[in-house]
């Protein structure tokens, strides 16, 4: 890189280093550890991500409590992942309860 020159990172390459997070490529709602870069790091970090926390803490805590028979309506194989978008994220995730 030299001085001046665009740089565009794409945060859905981060976090897939097997020496760090076993199994990278699964996605595991239980897994332990805050070593990701999904909020960026030092002056780079996120000023919104605790806010993320809080909210995603608020709903992944109550979800199940409140549509306990909530399941996937498609087979996992049917999931799309975005490619419209930097971030990524699914087309959709159709649920039943």
């Amino acid at each position: 890189m030299r001085a001046g020159e665009l740089v565009l990172l794409d945060n859905r390459a981060a976090n897939h280093d097997p020496g760090v997070f076993p199994s990278p490529e699964r996605f595991d709602i239980t897994r332990q550890g805050l070593a990701h870069l999904s909020f960026g790091h030092g002056a780079h970090y996120c000023l919104g991500a605790p806010l993320a926390r809080i909210e995603l803490l608020a709903v992944f805590s109550q979800l199940l409590a409140r549509f306990p028979t909530m399941r996937l309506a498609v087979p996992v194989e049917q999931l799309r992942v975005r490619s419209d978008a930097v971030t990524g994220g699914l087309t959709g995730l159709p649920v039943e309860w």
